[in-house]
């Protein structure tokens, strides 16, 4: 099948007039949504193709986004950087041929009536960067995108799962916010040293996370982090975090 995507007019519309439509979010409204984006002009189908995956559902969100992560990459992995940042086809996406995972996702929230999660997961309300990790679709693609290792022929995603056992929400944001983790190699190399932190017993938290990402920002001042190897990154995160954590000499990395 082709991807599909909505019209700048129509993400404004959705967006602007959210307050007017969201009773149709609610109520997981399927017939509305087939008859708005029916009119002319509203959906654009691309000369992109892809075949549509087949998404984890489960009531547990810890098991069904680690899945999800590498189900959606996998099936548009050809997509482009510069396509993947597109609100335009993220939110499309979300209101079209993913709905039903959208409306799945957001079941507690659209319980409640919780809107500002309803919009920051719908569309790119938090700001272009931020919003690639908020938006219910497009962090998918992009932690897979991050952490997907190919140099890793046996499971390429082995870092994937590490990343999205737990907290993958917190996770997504605090992680990926930083410029510089935008470096597939960056992310890679931290990640592969805060799990040999993991796999010497000690117990991984969101700490662990913000403080690889606060060194690389002081060190990003003095070097170019852009030019460094995942495995040097993965080095230089080994060395910082044994001394930050005080970790006795024989569990280091």
């Amino acid at each position: 099948m082709k991807l599909k995507f909505i019209s700048d007019e129509t993400l404004m519309d959705l967006r602007t007039n959210y307050d007017a439509y969201k009773e149709n979010y609610y109520n997981k409204d399927h017939q509305w949504f087939d008859e708005y984006f029916k009119e002319e002009g509203r959906v654009i189908e691309s000369s992109v193709s892809f075949g549509m995956p087949d998404l984890n559902l489960d009531e547990d969100y810890s098991v069904s986004d680690k899945e999800n992560v590498k189900a959606i990459y996998e099936a548009l992995r050809h997509l482009t950087v510069s396509q993947a940042t597109q609100e335009r086809l993220w939110s499309g996406l979300a209101h079209l041929q993913f709905r039903d995972f959208a409306f799945y996702r957001l079941k507690n929230e659209l319980e409640s009536g919780n809107d500002t999660r309803i919009n920051t997961a719908m569309f790119f309300k938090n700001g272009n960067k931020r919003s690639l990790f908020v938006h219910i679709l497009a962090r998918l693609w992009w932690v897979g995108y991050m952490t997907y290792d190919e140099a890793n022929s046996e499971n390429p995603y082995w870092l994937t799962d590490f990343f999205c056992e737990k907290d993958f929400s917190a996770r997504s944001v605090v992680f990926f916010s930083s410029n510089f983790t935008s470096n597939p190699n960056i992310t890679k190399g931290i990640l592969k040293s805060i799990l040999k932190l993991q796999n010497r017993g000690i117990s991984i938290k969101r700490d662990h996370f913000v403080q690889a990402n606060k060194y690389l920002n002081v060190v990003g001042g003095a070097m170019i982090l852009d030019m460094l190897t995942t495995d040097e990154v993965e080095n230089m995160i080994d060395k910082y975090l044994v001394k930050y954590y005080g970790i006795a000499s024989e569990q280091t990395v």
